[in-house]
């Protein structure tokens, strides 16, 4: 009777993860949200819960991109990836500042899920042009002094209005 008991259990527990469709709060593919912004001396406008790492380490702007996007840091960036994402307005109270951190995803995840990548850089101050991408949500992993850091952007459609990228996270 007891093994019967302990299988239904197994069984029931089995099936919790089938039906559990959710994303991890550290999804490399997952956007919560993200902070948009005109240019390096605007202050960020959050939507959503942006799970972000930057450690005020670098800026990306302008949020969405028109055709290219700046990074600006405060110390040389070596190393940049473009990789694509889903937007989902869940995990929208999680405190991501202490759930992020450089560690979290390895190098080589991020390269093989990289649509572009600039290697080899020495710079504070870049320019990438994006014109190539598809429109949707992207996350910009950085790598400044061996540390990996990430935003989150939106490559709008050309009929773009921002109130509908407002309206879509509020």
């Amino acid at each position: 009777m007891t093994i019967i008991f302990a299988l239904l259990i197994f069984i029931s527990c089995g099936n919790d993860d089938e039906n559990n469709n959710s994303t991890s709060e550290t999804d490399i593919e997952l956007v919560t949200g993200i902070n948009i912004r005109n240019s390096e001396f605007s202050a960020p406008t959050r939507l959503g819960n942006p799970n972000v790492f930057t450690n005020n380490q670098f800026i990306a702007y302008p949020n969405p991109p028109a055709g290219a996007l700046s990074l600006l840091a405060s110390e040389n960036i070596s190393d940049v990836w473009i990789t694509p994402a889903n937007a989902e307005k869940i995990y929208q109270q999680s405190d991501f500042n202490s759930i992020l951190n450089s560690d979290l995803y390895a190098e080589s995840l991020i390269e093989s899920n990289a649509e572009m990548e600039f290697l080899n850089l020495n710079s504070t101050n870049l320019v990438l042009n994006l014109e190539n991408l598809t429109s949707g949500y992207y996350r910009v992993f950085t790598k400044i002094n061996g540390t990996l850091y990430w935003d989150n952007i939106y490559i709008p459609e050309s009929n773009f209005e921002i109130d509908d990228l407002i309206n879509y996270w509020n």
